[in-house]
Formats: structure tokens, C-alpha cells, sequence
């Protein structure tokens, strides 16, 4: 009999599964309710509606298979013990596609060395129909089913995704499918629910380690353009580590502040270096390959035209600001300018003196000096994408004060600015008009698809529903979809560019259409284009974090698009990662801020060693509970957590993996036990420190009394 196996079909979904290295990319909600009869290993007749009230882990393959099969029931055999851990259990099911020698009998023998699977076989024609219900044909790959207990099926998995991803897709289904039915808990956030991938965490230690590397040393984010220039510039490359770690404490892990703030001042204060800044004297002057009309050179970053680093210093202190309930930056000098020039310039250098407030009512009326059509990026030139920044940045300060609504004033004006003065914020063929020439008065489209992306991704918190229709209109016409179900971009034609002018204008080519779609909620998109990335771009692990090495080439000898930026590495893949549907949208509606407070007053992760990742925290009210996952990023570590906010709250218990190690009252810490690790839970003044020792992700549950 010819070899057996399972793989899923494609051209029978409403929505394609589609393999993206390793990960399988859908819409949930469009697939049925299967319908089949089996029988399982004990003789017993199995149907569909034995699935019903329960999450179920369907398998199929055959005893005869050698090597696949066995790896993969021993690899779900340690998924479903991890779900023991974290969720209601989940069964599992191994389907036989070879019935004529699968019998019962033959079934449950095999599977004695995978006792948390029941067999089930039947006839040729009932494992026919349960192919064709489940959408899985014969071919040389063997495939998962996760299944719902409502009878639905949730999702697929193939025999190349690992463990830890087929554990995090069940428990997001599971996560969600219990947030849906649970009206007493907050609904504004729940992918606070979700465990973070190895990546997403990887990818935020990535960004930690960027922003400790000392002064001057800017490894990994040298670009291949002259002078370090460009739309990759350190600027850049900043600003966006710095949005995709406040979109992830935002959204994702809002209960661990300690986990984020440290590197977000690190990043600010690289911001502030002159590496970052000092060429502006150059930039400001005009001229350039546009022949703009010259002007007085400057040296202040944030006084006239600079909007591609004023606004993002602007909106950097803001969300500082509103994440951590820390207004450091409105104190006067907070984000000094300095460079101590020896040989050259003002005896003293140059210092430039600004804060929060202070740059965001410069760039206010700057805005208001224009029109509201924008701000310039350098002399004569206002690009739409960096005028997003500023919109953000007046939104974010408006929310502090809780009295002002500059936003809304800037947004009605900039509209109309454009439309009287630039043709619209979008041009006839559906795409974003790139800039606006104020000194010959016209708007100008730079060809590609990276521009939309980029000004769309921004743009979207606050003009959602003209931003919904470029991107229905312009996504299709971005990617490229490869044989292996991955998807590539449009380069634009960049490839035919001089080399430095290539370099300077790539920027985040690739990134900037997947972070788009991840904005946008596009999942499919998002993922193929992640999957792409993780196939042809050379991810690679340093120091824990996930990087992809610079590569300056376009293609590669079998015409693949291979081209890295350091921006495309260190902040955009890492956004695309971090983000959710519609973050940027959802923190500029509702940040937290003066008329948003509860956030800062709940128990939350406040201090957290370097050594430790964090894979969820979230408090939930109306339960009573802070639920946060941690371990150590490489063995022979060990760290710790700190909480606050947890005694004042009356008598609380901590588990570990649903055994406790910790209760206490408001008086403290009453009693721990932690055998298994060695170092107990202790308390440091209005503190708890929970020690993490090992890479094995752990859950914690602090649960406080009625």
C-alpha cells in the first residue's frame, strides 16, 4: 500500500490554509461544524457530537509511520501536559488514514505510548468522509486539527510548527473563547489574555539590548547608506522600538510596567545623543536632489521644519508620560540637546534646552504656521508619514492635561488643508499623496508601496475609515505571493536605484506593508509576510533576542527579495510582532491618562530583572487576579520580579503552576513555601519579589479574597 499521511487541503476553505514556515495563518470564524462516525480504539462508535464540550486536538496519520508521527504525538503528548498547567484540559485524538490494517485493536496497542490520545478508525468510506469534513487529503505531511467545543474547528497546525506555537495558538483559543463568555471582565484589552510567542518575547529582549549597548556604540543598527542616512536613520530606528514596546505593554502585557520602563528611558536618552541629532545643521540648509530653495542653516533639532525628529521626541516623552504616570520629561531641560564640540563651533557647544511641553507647543505652532497642511521634514518638503507622529503626540498631551483637544483642532485642519492645497490626503488612483512642496505649492507621489504602508500604519489611529479603504484597494497590489505560501513585497523598482540612493530610501521596505497589516488586522497577510521573513531573511538569535542580520542585496541569486535594514530588524519586524488589530487606533482613542486612571492604582510586575522574560501579565478586577508567565531568557540565569499594590488589597494567595508558594494579608507576607525552586517569595517593604530560575515558561496566579 502506498505511504499514508495527512495534509490540509487549500482549495476547499473559505479561507486558505496556507503553510507559512511552519505556522498556518486563517480566519477562525469561517470554518464549519464537521460531521463524520468513527470508531475509537476500544470498539466504540465516535461521532462528531463526542467532541462537543470540550476543546478537542485532532491528529491524523497512521501506526505504520516511522518517524513523523511518533515525533509529532510525543511532541503534542508535552503540549497537552503544558495545557494541564493553564487551561481546562484538552483532548486528544489520532485519527488513522490507513484503516484496511488500523484496526481498534491496533490502534490502542500503538497508542499505549501516548496515553493522553484515543484512537480512531473506521472503514475506508468513514475515514473518507471524515477527511473531507476535517479538509485533510492524503499527501506526505502530517496535520493537527485543534477543534472547539461547540464542534467547530479553531484552527490547524502542521507537522513543522513546534510545540511552544501549537501550545500558544490552543491557549489563545481558549483564552478568547472564555474572555467571550465572561461578562465580568474588562473586554477594551484581551489579547492581555494571550501568552506571547518565543518571538514576540525575543523580540522585545532584542530592543532591551539595543538600548543598553553604551554610548557610541550603535552595533546592529549601522545602516549600509552614507553617513548612517535616510528613511533608517537611528531617529527612526528609535522612535519605532520605542512604539512597539508601548503598544506591547499597552495591549499585550499591561500589568508588567518593570519590564519595559527602563529600556524606554534608555531609548529616550539615545535620542537625545548628538549621534541622533547633530545632523540637522546639514539637513536644514535645502538644496538636495529636488533643488530646493536654500535656507539659513540651523542647529536646533526641534525649532523650524525638523518633524522626522521633533515629533518623535514629542510623542516618545508623552507616552512615557502616559504608560508609567510619570511626567519626568515635563520638568524644564528634561530633553536637553547637548554636544560638547572641541575643535569646532561655540566655545561652550551646543546645548538646546526643551521638555514635553515645551517641544509639544513648538510643534503646535509650527503646525498652525503652516496651515495645519504639516510640518516640514526638512526645508520646503511636509511628508504626510511624519506628520501622523505629531497628530499622536498632540492627542497623547491633550489626554494628560484632560483640558485641552488640540488633536481634534490639528486633524479638521490638516483635512482641509489638504484638500485646499494638496489635491487631497489621498490622490485619484487610491493612493496617499507622499508630500507637499510649500515653496512651489504642489503635492508630490513617490511611486511604491512602502510609502502607504507607512503613512496608512500611522495614519489609522486617527482616520480609520479613509485608511480602511486604501488599504482594501492598495494591499493586494503590495505583496507577492511565493510558492510555498509566503508572501514578498513590491519593491517599487528601488533595485535600479544608485546604490547609495537605494540604501537611503529602503528604509523599511518590507516591514513597513506587514506592519500596515497588522495595524489593519489583516492576520493572513501579517503572517505570510512574518513567514517569509523567518524563511529568507536569516532570523538569528543574540544575547536571547531575535534579530535578522543587514543584508544590503535586493534579491538573491534565485531572485528571492533578501534586503535588511537595521530599521526593518530592530523596530518595524519587532512592531509587526507586537502590535494588535487596531493598537494604534485603540491607545490614541483611550490612553491612559487623566480621565483614565484605574490602570495606574492596579497590582502590576514594577520591577523585573533584565535575565527575565515576560510572557503574559494582566490583572483581571472583577476576578481578582494577577495573572503573569515568566522564565529566565538562556539557562544558568536567574532573575526576579517585584509586585506593588498587592497588601493594601486584603488576604491573597500566589500559585505557581497551580500549587501555592505565598499567601498574606494587608499586615505582609504570612507564609511561603517554594521547594521546587529553592528561593522563596519574600517581601521587601510594600514589595513582593518572586524569584524565576529556569527557561521553562511558568504561570502565576495572585489571587485576592472575596
Amino acid at each position: 500500500m502506498p505511504r499514508a499521511s495527512a495534509h490540509n487541503s487549500q482549495d476547499t476553505i473559505k479561507q486558505p490554509l496556507l503553510a507559512l514556515q511552519g505556522v498556518f495563518a486563517m480566519t477562525v470564524a469561517a470554518l464549519s461544524r464537521p460531521t463524520f462516525s468513527l470508531v475509537d480504539h476500544d470498539g466504540r462508535t465516535f461521532t462528531d457530537t463526542d467532541l462537543h464540550g470540550a476543546y478537542s486536538l485532532i491528529f491524523f496519520g497512521f501506526t505504520n509511520c516511522v518517524r513523523v508521527c511518533p515525533r509529532a504525538l510525543g511532541r503534542l503528548s508535552g503540549v497537552l501536559a503544558d495545557l494541564k498547567m493553564v487551561a481546562e484540559p484538552v483532548k486528544a485524538y489520532y485519527v488513522s488514514v490507513d484503516p484496511d490494517r488500523d484496526t481498534p485493536e491496533v490502534m490502542k496497542t500503538f497508542l499505549e505510548a501516548y496515553p493522553a490520545f484515543i484512537g480512531l478508525t473506521g472503514t475506508q468510506a468513514q475515514i473518507d468522509v471524515a477527511r473531507r469534513e476535517f479538509r485533510v487529503f492524503a499527501k506526505a505531511k502530517e496535520d493537527e486539527t485543534a477543534h472547539g467545543g461547540d464542534g467547530y474547528i479553531v484552527d490547524h497546525f502542521n507537522d513543522s510548527v513546534d510545540a511552544e506555537t501549537v501550545t500558544a495558538r490552543i491557549l489563545k483559543k481558549v483564552h478568547a473563547s472564555l474572555h467571550a463568555n465572561d461578562t465580568t471582565q474588562d473586554t477594551s484589552k484581551p489579547e492581555s489574555l494571550d501568552i506571547l510567542t518565543r518571538d514576540q518575547v525575543a523580540s522585545i529582549r532584542h530592543i532591551g539590548n539595543l538600548a543598553r549597548q553604551l554610548k557610541g556604540d550603535w552595533t546592529h543598527m549601522m545602516g549600509g547608506s552614507d553617513m548612517n542616512d535616510g528613511f533608517g536613520a537611528f531617529r527612526y530606528q528609535l522612535a519605532y522600538m520605542f512604539y512597539a514596546l508601548a503598544l506591547s505593554h499597552f495591549h499585550r502585557l499591561p500589568a508588567a510596567p518593570g519590564l519595559f520602563r527602563e529600556t524606554m528611558e534608555r531609548i529616550i536618552a539615545k535620542m537625545l545623543e548628538a549621534d541622533v541629532w547633530f545632523y540637522w545643521h546639514d539637513a536644514s540648509i535645502g538644496g538636495g536632489f529636488l533643488h530646493t530653495p536654500a535656507k539659513e542653516m540651523s542647529y536646533d533639532p526641534i525649532k523650524t521644519d525638523n518633524i522626522m525628529y521633533s515629533a518623535y521626541v514629542q510623542v516618545m516623552s508623552a507616552m512615557y508620560n502616559s504608560l508609567f504616570d510619570d511626567d519626568r520629561y515635563t520638568k524644564p531641560g528634561a530633553l536637553t540637546m547637548v554636544y560638547d564640540a572641541f575643535l569646532f563651533g561655540p566655545a561652550d557647544g551646543y546645548k538646546f534646552e526643551w521638555d514635553q511641553k515645551s517641544i509639544n507647543d513648538q510643534v503646535y505652532w509650527n503646525m498652525v504656521q503652516e496651515g495645519y497642511i504639516g510640518v516640514a521634514c526638512e526645508p520646503w518638503c511636509i511628508y504626510q508619514i511624519c506628520n501622523q507622529v505629531p497628530i499622536l503626540g498632540f492627542r497623547l498631551n491633550d489626554a494628560l492635561s484632560g483640558e485641552t483637544d488640540v488633536a481634534s483642532e490639528v486633524t479638521k485642519g490638516y483635512v482641509k488643508a489638504w484638500e485646499d492645497a494638496g489635491g487631497g490626503i489621498i490622490t485619484p488612483e487610491g493612493g496617499f499623496n507622499t508630500f507637499y512642496r510649500s515653496d512651489i505649492k504642489r503635492s508630490v507621489v513617490v511611486p511604491g508601496p512602502s510609502g502607504d504602508a507607512w503613512c496608512g500604519l500611522m495614519m489609522n489611529a486617527w482616520n480609520h475609515e479613509l485608511v480602511q479603504r486604501v488599504y482594501n484597494e492598495r494591499i493586494s497590489g503590495s505583496v507577492v505571493a511565493q510558492e510555498d505560501g509566503t508572501f514578498s513585497v513590491v519593491t517599487g523598482g528601488i533595485e535600479y536605484s544608485p546604490l547609495n540612493r537605494r540604501l537611503i530610501g529602503s528604509g523599511g521596505l518590507f516591514g513597513w506593508i506587514a506592519a500596515w497589516a497588522a495595524e489593519m488586522g489583516d492576520e493572513d497577510t501579517k503572517n505570510r509576510l512574518l513567514a517569509y521573513a523567518d524563511k529568507y531573511l536569516n532570523p538569528t538569535v543574540v544575547k536571547g533576542g531575535l534579530m535578522y542580520p543587514r543584508n544590503d542585496r535586493v534579491y538573491d541569486e534565485q531572485g528571492k527579495f533578501v534586503m535588511v535594514t537595521p530599521i526593518l530588524s530592530n523596530a518595524i519586524l519587532p512592531l509587526t510582532r507586537l502590535n494588535v488589530k487596531h493598537g494604534l487606533k485603540r491607545l490614541y482613542e483611550n490612553p491612559w491618562a487623566a480621565n483614565n486612571r484605574e490602570h495606574y492604582g492596579e497590582p502590576a510586575l514594577v520591577e523585573v530583572d533584565f535575565d527575565v522574560d515576560v510572557y503574559r501579565a494582566v490583572y483581571l478586577k472583577e476576578r481578582k487576579r494577577l495573572l503573569f508567565d515568566l522564565a529566565v531568557f538562556e539557562e544558568g540565569r536567574s532573575g526576579s520580579v517585584a509586585l506593588d499594590r498587592v497588601l493594601e488589597r486584603g488576604e491573597w494567595t500566589l500559585r505557581r503552576d497551580g500549587c501555592e508558594i505565598a499567601r498574606g494579608s494587608m499586615e505582609g507576607l504570612q507564609g511561603a513555601d517554594d521547594g521546587t525552586v529553592g528561593i522563596p517569595v519574600r517581601q521587601d517593604g510594600q514589595l513582593l519579589r518572586v524569584p524565576v530560575i529556569g527557561t521553562k515558561v511558568v504561570s502565576y496566579e495572585l489571587q485576592w479574597a472575596d
